[in-house]
């Protein structure tokens, strides 16, 4: 997985450094993940993403959590409440949906989040998702989760 010019991510700035965690150390975003008031456990099999500021160590994250039809769900795209605000998870996202081409992937945005997805190029409820993602989604809807279903492909 390539490393992103560091030159893409600076903010006011501020260097940040985005980078694929690599198994090992998903420990330490799970500690992010808990710092911020998530219980999330990143499973072996996916790909996270994070930016590290050199003071703070991890201040956003993302895991990609591959399915069968070997599209992507994005799932706990996370930034510090601390440094929400100032573009790092759209610069996140950016740097990362190259690397899904050719599948994209596929996410159950909060309502509040649609205008943020969808100026990343995400379409709500997109006729091309795949059964297994449809799947995951409907079991959300059918426990009380007001999720917008939201997909990108890259054109």
């Amino acid at each position: 997985m390539p490393l992103i010019d560091p030159a893409l991510l600076s903010t006011d700035d501020t260097p940040f450094v985005l980078q694929p965690v690599e198994p090992e150390r998903f420990a330490l975003v799970d500690r992010f993940y808990r710092a911020q008031g998530y219980k999330v456990k990143c499973a072996v099999n996916e790909r996270i993403y994070a930016i590290a500021d050199n003071d703070e160590g991890f201040i956003a994250a993302a895991r990609l959590v591959p399915q069968s039809s070997g599209h992507y769900w994005l799932r706990n795209l996370l930034v510090a409440s601390h440094w929400r605000g100032h573009g790092i998870a759209t610069r996140l996202i950016q740097n990362v949906l190259p690397d899904l081409a050719p599948h994209g992937c596929y996410c159950f945005a909060l309502p509040h989040l649609t205008g943020f997805y969808t100026a990343l190029g995400f379409a709500h409820n997109p006729s091309h998702c795949p059964e297994d993602i449809l799947r995951t989604y409907n079991t959300y809807r059918t426990r009380g989760r007001d999720w917008v279903l939201m997909g990108y492909i890259q054109g």
